[in-house]
């Protein structure tokens, strides 16, 4: 799983007896995961809606938990994480200057790679406000069983559910591939390519689009891989 971080991404390190309980209580991911397992995990940050705030990962550190951002994130993901850090014995430091990307056991993949393995980036497939769900990160980012956390009631309604109103696929083009919206032989909008690599393809499909209907982006028809 690829990590879009940068070189010299963001990291704050929670420290305290309450550190775990109240990351918890902050992020879909169950942190007790990765304390004494050396895991290094991805999570999500949403609001009370459910909604992606900020996609990040979780490590222990030497002193508590560190949540791993991406360059430049540090001081808003800290500002919407200690919102809440009221009467928790919790301390809080802005550790990046200690840290480098290679310095976490995170696998990085080329674009390519990427696209083939169906993975968002943050500023193609992620982006702030967006359900968490219709990118499919609730097979790697989201516990359903730790308890409750900001936007927990929905995003555990949407998988009662079963359906998001739209959702992530693979798509391949007849030709080189390029970015856009999806039209299907109606003439409507029913999607959107995000990222392209080659004739490959990533980005949304409407819930309700048959997975053999006529689709084109930009003139050039596009279809779903074969399983």
């Amino acid at each position: 799983m690829k990590a879009d971080l940068g070189e010299t991404p963001g990291a704050l390190e929670f420290s305290g007896p309450d550190a775990v309980r109240f990351l918890n209580g902050q992020i879909t991911q169950d942190v007790r995961k990765v304390m004494g397992t050396g895991l290094v995990l991805p999570s999500c940050v949403t609001d009370a809606k459910g909604r992606l705030q900020f996609r990040v990962w979780i490590a222990e550190g030497c002193g508590g938990v560190l949540v791993i951002c991406r360059e430049g994130m540090t001081e808003d993901l800290e500002t919407r994480l200690t919102r809440y850090l009221i009467a928790d014995d919790v301390e809080v430091r802005d550790v990046s200057d200690k840290f480098r990307i290679g310095d976490f056991a995170i696998p990085e993949m080329d674009e390519a790679e990427r696209i083939a393995k169906g993975i968002p980036k943050w500023g193609a497939e992620l982006k702030g406000g967006m359900l968490p769900t219709e990118a499919g990160l609730d097979a790697t980012d989201i516990s359903y069983h730790k308890g409750c956390y900001i936007g927990q009631e929905v995003i555990s309604r949407i998988k009662s559910a079963g359906k998001v109103n739209r959702r992530l696929v693979k798509f391949v083009f007849e030709t080189e591939g390029m970015t856009g919206e999806i039209i299907d032989a109606e003439g409507k909008v029913c999607g959107e390519v995000t990222s392209v690599s080659g004739s490959h393809g990533l980005g949304f499909l409407k819930r309700g689009v048959e997975e053999d209907a006529a689709l084109t982006v930009g003139g050039v028809p596009v279809r779903l891989p074969l399983p």
